[in-house]
């Protein structure tokens, strides 16, 4: 069998469309009202060089920014965290709007930060749904039996 086909951190290397849900109801969303355009997000997975060196800078640099004995982070702090962590494994978007033009990379703050993450089984906020796929092996290898 040939186990380049699980090459995981090279598969994570090309950005995969993220069809993104509703915050609150999960439901699939959508640009137009026949559902034939996805709002989509182009994300590559945790596992890439690439963003594996971009996520070390940032570690990094909130090593230094780390004050010792801090107590637990408040919902805003954890919400930042992962903004931090998201930001550099979004590529683009398909079918997302700001306003009246399309969302571009400049975007992805705001994007990150439309809805705060609450804990709640079912609702999923915008950068929750990023860094599950993102860390998903199935969203860059598929899900298939190795046959």
């Amino acid at each position: 069998m040939d186990f380049t086909r699980f090459d995981s951190r090279a598969a994570a290397e090309t950005p995969r469309a993220l069809h993104l849900r509703h915050p609150a109801s999960g439901d699939p969303l959508y640009a137009d009202a026949e559902r034939k355009k996805p709002c989509r997000v182009l994300v590559v997975g945790t596992e890439s060089r690439a963003a594996q060196a971009e996520l070390h800078a940032l570690h990094k640099a909130r090593m230094t920014e780390a004050k010792p004995g801090e107590a637990g982070a408040s919902l805003e702090e954890v919400q930042a965290g992962l903004v931090r962590s998201a930001r550099p494994l979004i590529r683009g978007f398909e079918n997302v709007s700001r306003g009246e033009r399309p969302a571009s990379l400049e975007d992805v703050d705001w994007f990150l930060n439309l809805n705060l993450i609450n804990g709640r089984e079912g609702e999923a906020a915008f950068v929750e749904q990023v860094m599950g796929f993102a860390t998903s092996r199935a969203s860059f290898l598929g899900n298939g039996s190795p046959g």
